[in-house]
């Protein structure tokens, strides 16, 4: 389903973008990809990044989606990657969340998910992957559109309390911010968080593949995993 797409966003660049980001542009440079891969990221690296975050150690004091389209330009010269070393607002939503898009939110910020989440609930053709994770569990969640009509439930809809979000509150703050409160991150969590969103994406790229005995096509609604318990575990939607 998500061959059709004209472009690809990564929304996040830290935590688990910077894990997704290597995997995922080798995948479509091997499928010829023509479209452009579009990164979304207003911050920089610092030294602590260094400890659960993928990234060259000259790099510090770099904007983070700059950094990334660097790293891999050379290795994939036939991608073509964008980058916007900004944050996705109310603002420029519209310029980053477009129709025939497949965008990837790798983000600790619930807000910028209801953002996120009403933008694409305005266009026909659509596929959100929102991604994230706590200490040691997190999820990855669907939303496609396609034709104007939902093939899988909205975020809000599965997760009404992410848009009960407050200005200011944990679930706006950023990862480093969390650290600095003492909520810590783990690298094995966020590379799980990437390896998940990389599957469902994966996925969703070959929807229409027909599979069992009934010929049904299985989308993926939502995957959770939980390090501490070695679990992953799928929601899905059957079209």
């Amino acid at each position: 389903m998500l061959r059709a797409v004209e472009n690809i966003v990564v929304i996040g660049c830290g935590g688990i973008g910077s894990w997704l980001l290597g995997p995922l542009l080798r995948f479509l440079n091997a499928e010829e990809f023509s479209g452009e891969v579009h990164l979304w990221d207003g911050d920089r690296y610092s030294p602590e990044n260094q400890e659960r975050q993928e990234f060259a150690a000259g790099s510090i004091g770099e904007n983070k989606a700059e950094v990334q389209a660097g790293a891999f330009r050379t290795n994939y010269p036939a991608l073509r990657i964008v980058t916007h070393a900004e944050y996705v607002t109310p603002e420029n939503v519209a310029q980053a969340i477009t129709e025939r898009a497949a965008i990837i939110t790798a983000v600790d910020n619930h807000p910028l998910r209801v953002i996120v989440d009403k933008q694409a609930a305005a266009l026909s053709n659509v596929c959100v992957l929102s991604v994230g994770n706590e200490k040691l569990d997190g999820n990855v969640h669907v939303l496609l559109r396609r034709a104007g009509r939902e093939v899988t439930a909205p975020l809000l809809q599965r997760h009404p309390e992410i848009a009960k979000a407050k200005h200011g509150n944990r679930a706006e703050m950023g990862c480093e911010a969390l650290v600095a409160k003492g909520d810590t991150q783990l690298l094995v969590t966020n590379f799980l968080a990437a390896a998940a969103a990389l599957s469902a994406f994966h996925m969703l790229w070959t929807h229409g593949e027909r599979s069992g005995k009934r010929r049904q096509t299985i989308v993926p609604q939502e995957l959770y995993f939980d390090v501490g318990q070695g679990s992953m575990s799928l929601v899905t939607a059957v079209t």
